[in-house]
């Protein structure tokens, strides 16, 4: 299946706010990608075992959630904390720049500031994975849930 992209894939709420935060984004000339919506269990535990598992372990995993196959270099990096995901259920989305059409992963902070903070201003909390106190500053950037009441 691969990484989920489809926002009708989120929970009501939250796809209302991310489609209104995208065409915000679009309005001001930022351009974005939707990395991923919902998530299923063979997905997170191929994310989780990346930079912790061999490569030929973890490429079996991904290959089995229908993800692109890693190199040696990019299984040293660890992509998730947790077995766990907010992504199960639609109840986040990860969203990142673009430049030059690929996905600008090592954009500028102010780049991710700007976005987490448009986020914010549709009643997306950033804080969640971004700069805010769950994993630390810029742990994971692109990554958006509703704003607890």
């Amino acid at each position: 299946m691969g990484a989920i992209r489809d926002i009708d894939r989120l929970q009501p709420e939250l796809a209302k706010r991310t489609r209104a935060f995208l065409a915000e984004l679009k309005k001001r000339g930022i351009e974005v990608i939707v990395l991923e919506t919902d998530r299923t269990v063979d997905t997170q535990l191929a994310y989780y075992a990346q930079g912790r598992k061999p490569l030929e372990e973890v490429n079996a995993l991904r290959k089995k959630a229908g993800l692109y196959l890693l190199t040696e270099a990019e299984n040293k990096r660890i992509v998730t904390k947790t077995t766990q995901s907010r992504h199960f259920g639609g109840n986040a989305v990860d969203i990142a720049p673009i430049k030059d059409g690929r996905v600008w992963w090592n954009a500028p902070e102010q780049v991710w500031k700007e976005i987490g903070t448009i986020g914010e201003e549709y009643g997306l909390d950033w804080c969640a994975g971004g700069y805010g106190q769950v994993w630390g500053k810029g742990w994971d950037n692109p990554h958006f849930e509703l704003m607890k009441e």
